[in-house]
């Protein structure tokens, strides 16, 4: 394969697809020069939001708005996927994604797609101060913030977990814009290497908006998004102090009266922090929306048997979310939105602030009120009575079990619960046709390998 690694295949101009009001309407100019893109302020508002619909879609395929967003679900224990086509990531759910299985290829080309976006807005950007102006520390955290989420994304895909061996490899941090193959060469970094850029990346959040519950908000980094990430990374570290400032500094937001309002127009409400929007001129391509996935129950269901919701505390008939998500045949219904791709694909939400606070505040002495207080307002904004938990009555291991059940209950198919089983080291455990499959953090299937078209470009990938 010759050197086509999309990584590097960017357009330097930098016009990146379909920006608006929201972000997402406009139609961008095309054929700009680097240097008529950053002359112009409005331009570069444009090729930043831009990054945006990058870490979102690229090039036909999707990054976090749909494909590669549901591979976390489908690598957990929660949703059973019966489409039996590797397309539709049947490979992920089995756990024999290989070095040129389709998924692994793409999720690593539109995720160094992204990343290099970013680089390349950093680096035009700082030659051009001066027509940033005021505006251009935030332009740069913004930037900073989109190119720390995917090496989130990437970190918890490539690299055996933090907890069970810190100086695993992980992926190679290119941290500069490149527009040629001429540095396609770079040894992977480990995991806490990674941890630590994206900490680097997000150490000044200071000039990002502290706006909530409007479009704009919700759709573009701001210090609660920026902090959510903070929280994500620190609990990987297992700091629960780094990790609990963090979470309470996320202020502003609050549950929303009905978890099902966030999965409906307009798709926000004061609890969503940070979502990618869809429009008709920026949708997931064919097999790659979330709907398509879950809309029919031909793909994905929830796998009421094994799952969450096979367990008594989580399947009770009064608790507004399995009444609302659950359908006939075990369809997730929080994205089944008549199949139209302009579901928005919610990445942090309040609900996940809280529940996040309960578990630091549980692996902290003499917080254990406090982790209770949190996994309440959860669970009782959707279980109002006739709860079978005593929550008050919690406390240990017993609590920390609640709290992790509650989060696998709330964000089900929310590409979230393969990363918690992975943060803290534990096996995969799927039921699968032909039984019981179980994946250790030591068995070479428990995270990707580094895909086929990186080994071709990258001599030093394994180093």
């Amino acid at each position: 394969m010759k050197k086509i690694f999309l990584f590097f295949a960017l357009c330097i101009t930098l016009i990146l697809g379909g920006c608006s009001d929201s972000f997402l309407n406009q139609d961008p100019p095309l054929y700009a020069s680097e240097a008529e893109v950053f002359g112009d302020k409005t331009r570069i508002n444009s090729a930043l939001n831009g990054l945006y619909a990058a870490f979102k879609n690229a090039s036909g395929e999707s990054f976090m708005g749909g494909k590669v967003y549901l591979v976390f679900d489908n690598r957990g224990d929660d949703i059973v996927n019966i489409g039996n086509n590797n397309v539709t990531l049947f490979s992920t759910f089995n756990m024999e994604v290989g070095i040129t299985s389709a998924e692994n290829v793409d999720t690593w080309r539109v995720a160094y797609f992204a990343i290099n976006k970013a680089n390349l807005f950093l680096k035009s950007l700082e030659k051009s101060k001066d027509v940033a102006g005021t505006d251009y520390d935030r332009y740069r955290q913004e930037a900073l913030f989109i190119r720390a989420m995917s090496y989130f994304y990437l970190n918890n895909l490539y690299a055996v977990p933090y907890s069970v061996n810190p100086d695993a490899k992980s992926v190679p941090l290119r941290l500069n814009g490149e527009s040629d193959t001429s540095n396609n060469k770079m040894k992977r970094s480990t995991v806490t290497e990674v941890y630590n850029q994206i900490l680097e990346d997000l150490s000044d959040i200071s000039a990002l908006s502290t706006s909530t519950n409007t479009e704009d908000a919700v759709t573009h980094a701001t210090q609660a998004a920026a902090n959510m990430l903070k929280m994500r990374v620190y609990m990987a570290l297992g700091q629960w102090a780094n990790a609990i400032t963090a979470g309470e500094a996320i202020t502003g937001y609050e549950l929303t009266d009905d978890v099902t309002a966030i999965y409906n127009t307009p798709y926000f409400t004061k609890e969503t922090i940070f979502s990618l929007p869809m429009r008709d001129n920026n949708v997931p391509n064919t097999q790659q929306s979330l709907a398509e996935y879950y809309f029919d129950g031909r793909i994905m269901l929830i796998d009421a048997d094994n799952g969450i919701m096979s367990k008594a505390n989580y399947s009770l008939a009064n608790d507004k979310r399995i009444v609302n998500f659950k359908g006939s045949g075990n369809i997730l219904k929080k994205f089944t939105d008549g199949k139209t791709k302009l579901q928005w694909v919610p990445i942090f939400r309040y609900a996940e602030t809280l529940l996040n606070l309960a578990e630091c505040y549980a692996n902290t002495s003499g917080k254990e009120a406090e982790a209770i207080a949190a996994l309440k307002q959860v669970r009782v904004r959707s279980v109002e009575s006739g709860d079978l938990l005593d929550i008050d009555n919690l406390t240990g291991d017993a609590l920390k079990e609640a709290i992790y059940n509650e989060k696998r209950l709330e964000f089900i198919g929310e590409g979230m619960r393969s990363i918690d089983i992975m943060r803290r080291g534990e096996n995969f455990v799927k039921t699968l046709v032909g039984g019981i499959l179980t994946v250790t953090p030591s068995e070479t299937n428990y995270i990707w390998p580094i895909p086929q078209s990186e080994r071709l470009i990258n001599s030093d990938w394994d180093q």
